[in-house]
């Protein structure tokens, strides 16, 4: 695996949503510390101390994004949609989780890649649409 380009924050990654954007901000944090770790070699120190902090947060911050979901878009295709993603999301870390058991290095190669893929496409699009929600319905 070669890991691509460290993420960084910017303006386009921005939902609207202050609280979001400050937690995004935080998970991109996280995983440039994971793939950090990684491409030092310190799988085991990446394993046991970072991706437990990162897993907490996730779940932190999809009950954020949870929360506004059912205040601002219930019942809407919306909502149905974001749910699931997180949904997907959290079987499949807990799918590379249990293959990391046995092949640290390349697990975490492939989880870091898989994370940074992922909440970028998340941003971008499922949550950049929740932010317009909230802020058309702010507005009302």
């Amino acid at each position: 695996m070669t890991p691509n380009a460290r993420l960084t924050w910017s303006s386009n990654l921005e939902t609207g949503i202050r609280q979001i954007d400050l937690q995004h901000q935080e998970l991109i944090e996280m995983i440039n510390e994971l793939e950090a770790a990684y491409l030092d070699g310190h799988d085991d120190n990446a394993l046991n101390r970072l991706l437990p902090r990162l897993t907490t947060y996730v779940v932190f911050h999809f009950g954020t994004e949870e929360g506004m979901v059912r205040k601002f878009a219930a019942g809407t295709p919306h909502a149905e949609h974001h749910l699931a993603e997180h949904g997907k999301f959290t079987l499949k870390i807990a799918a590379m989780k249990e293959v990391g058991s046995t092949d640290k290095h390349s697990a975490l190669g492939d989880l870091v890649e898989y994370l940074k893929s992922w909440l970028l496409e998340h941003i971008m699009k499922t949550d950049k649409e929740l932010g317009k929600t909230i802020r058309a319905q702010r507005a009302t």
